[in-house]
């Protein structure tokens, strides 16, 4: 249970277009600090998408999040408008383009509906959350995991016949913890290449993160119903979700003002 409960957030967190911003946003900045030239910039950004999808390995979700990436640094090349939708939908026919069983693939699934889920799902979220007295990165990160939980939920119970209920709580105790990790991955094997103790300390304080977030996934999938397994279970579940949120949805569209 615990590693397929990691293996959820590991496709919701780990392998995200946020990664990949990061990557891209790196080799920027290096760029820059270097002192080279934007466009030079953005084909380094390309690069390291490109490596970064080659160490990870080309999973779905990987190659979804990689090719985003790589269109929007062509967008900025080429001085074209960035749509993403249409970055998404190209990363799908990429995907299919090269095994139309892919569309078969779980991973596919379940990164192409939590993306969709950010695209249109969150931000409705996330007006909701305005009026609770949440820092705005939690209340973020809270949107966004239920958007995907809830948009994923359906894929997970046709593909593994089990729905996690502590996705919210999970991913809001991970998501701290995921940009230090990659950032710490990257002055690792940059600093190697230069001053070995220093990518050994960076490696060391790399390792503490990791070790939180494969915490956060024992802690909370080991928690008594952290999955729903049976169908009389989950068909009670939404008998008694469905209409507390829809009673909620109204109570939110009357309390905005008229047009």
């Amino acid at each position: 249970m615990v590693a397929r409960f990691m293996e959820k957030v590991k496709l919701l967190l780990a392998v995200s277009g946020q990664n990949v911003a990061l990557v891209a946003g790196g080799a920027l900045v290096l760029a820059w600090l270097i002192g080279l030239p934007r466009w030079l910039g953005q084909v380094c950004a390309l690069a390291s998408i490109g490596g970064y999808v080659l160490a990870v390995g080309a999973q779905p979700s990987v190659v979804r999040a990689g090719v985003a990436g790589a269109l929007v640094s062509l967008a900025w090349l080429a001085a074209r408008p960035v749509d993403r939708w249409y970055f998404l939908l190209l990363g799908a026919f990429a995907l299919l383009a090269w095994n139309p069983y892919t569309l078969l693939d779980p991973g596919f699934q379940l990164s192409f509906a939590a993306v969709a889920a950010i695209f249109v799902l969150a931000p409705r979220l996330s007006r909701v959350l305005e009026g609770y007295p949440l820092p705005k990165k939690l209340a973020a990160v809270l949107a966004v995991s239920t958007a995907c939980g809830v948009a994923t939920a359906p894929v997970l119970w046709f593909q593994f016949h089990a729905v996690p209920l502590m996705t919210v709580p999970a991913n809001a105790l991970a998501a701290p913890a995921v940009p230090p990790l990659l950032a710490l991955a990257f002055a690792s094997a940059l600093s190697g290449l230069l001053f070995p103790p220093a990518a050994a300390a960076f490696a060391w304080l790399n390792g503490w993160c990791a070790a939180y977030l494969a915490g956060c996934a024992r802690a909370v999938g080991g928690l008594p119903g952290a999955q729903v397994r049976s169908g009389w279970a989950l068909a009670a579940l939404v008998a008694v979700a469905a209409p507390a949120a829809a009673y909620a949805w109204r109570r939110w569209q009357s309390s905005l003002p008229s047009t």
